[in-house]
């Protein structure tokens, strides 16, 4: 079983990276960018730290706008409007909290209000040609489309990580034409935008929420017709060995704790991506990239 290194390869990505951000300074094209991100969220501050430390590594300036998830939507707005407005903010972020954590301290939400109306409401805010996380609904769109490169879109930061391991040799040999996609999780961080450019590609894909996976569990069908698996749920050790066949590909995007039991599919698992230290730093390098690319224009 071949364990991919994240950190390792994001390192070198960085070396390539910092040559092209060299490259556009050299032309007077800096870039610079901006991160809101909500205080009482720690797996927030702690992301936004390493994006920031890889950032400034490669030559990418990186700023800071915390707020308290009590504040006022509009509050938070206003901020950012004015980073759309201004010409040296080449890219925005917003790091997204938890919904626990938005539950406990968000003040200003009317009746009914949802968390992810919240969310929604707020990243709209972002101008679309400054959107580096490419989650602005305008750029999933444009991604469900196929119309995301001819639009000047970037890809889900996460997204294009996982495409990029997907191309490594060591897991690309064991994938074919006719090979089987499993997505575990519809989030527009990974598994709807993957699920629309496979199926795009003609892939035999398929896209599972909590109740099909359940579903294929109940069957004994559980994923063994899959020969990749890509798992962003969340739920610890969601995925053993019991449930996959021989060679299987799986790609493990799970936060902060793994999907995937690695002890229980060692003996069965073909290439496979650990939490921490496989998908999650391959992830910063995509966003600095995709930082890249909107500067470019």
């Amino acid at each position: 079983m071949f364990i991919f290194d994240g950190r390792t390869f994001a390192l070198r990505q960085e070396s390539a990276l910092a040559r092209s951000v060299a490259e556009l300074q050299q032309q007077g094209r800096d870039i610079a960018v901006a991160a809101v991100l909500f205080r009482e969220d720690a797996g927030s501050r702690f992301y936004s730290a390493h994006k920031q430390m890889a950032a400034e590594r490669v030559g990418i300036g990186y700023s800071l706008h915390e707020f308290s998830i009590a504040d006022h939507l509009e509050v938070v707005k206003a901020e950012i409007a004015q980073l759309n407005a201004d010409p040296a903010v080449t890219g925005i972020i917003i790091q997204k909290p938890t919904r626990s954590i938005w539950e406990q301290h968000y003040a200003g939400a009317s009746v009914g209000e949802k968390f992810e109306d919240w969310w929604r409401s707020l990243y709209e805010t972002v101008a679309v040609e400054k959107d580096v996380d490419g989650l602005h609904p305008l750029s999933l769109t444009a991604v469900k489309d196929g119309t995301w490169q001819e639009q000047g879109r970037v890809l889900p930061a996460t997204t294009r990580a996982v495409l990029k391991i997907l191309a490594l040799p060591e897991a690309a040999e064991h994938i074919n034409s006719d090979s089987k996609y499993v997505i575990i999780g519809r989030s527009d961080l990974v598994g709807l935008p993957l699920f629309y450019l496979f199926k795009r590609e003609g892939k035999n894909v398929e896209l599972l929420g909590r109740q099909e996976f359940q579903e294929r569990l109940t069957s004994g069908q559980k994923l063994l017709d899959a020969d990749v698996v890509i798992t962003a749920t969340g739920r610890n050790f969601l995925v053993a060995g019991d449930m996959i066949k021989p060679g299987v590909v799986l790609i493990d995007v799970g936060e902060p704790r793994p999907d995937i039991d690695l002890d229980s599919i060692a003996a069965k698992a073909a290439f496979v991506t650990p939490v921490p230290g496989g998908v999650g730093p391959l992830t910063v390098v995509c966003l600095l990239e995709n930082a890249v690319e909107l500067a470019r224009g």
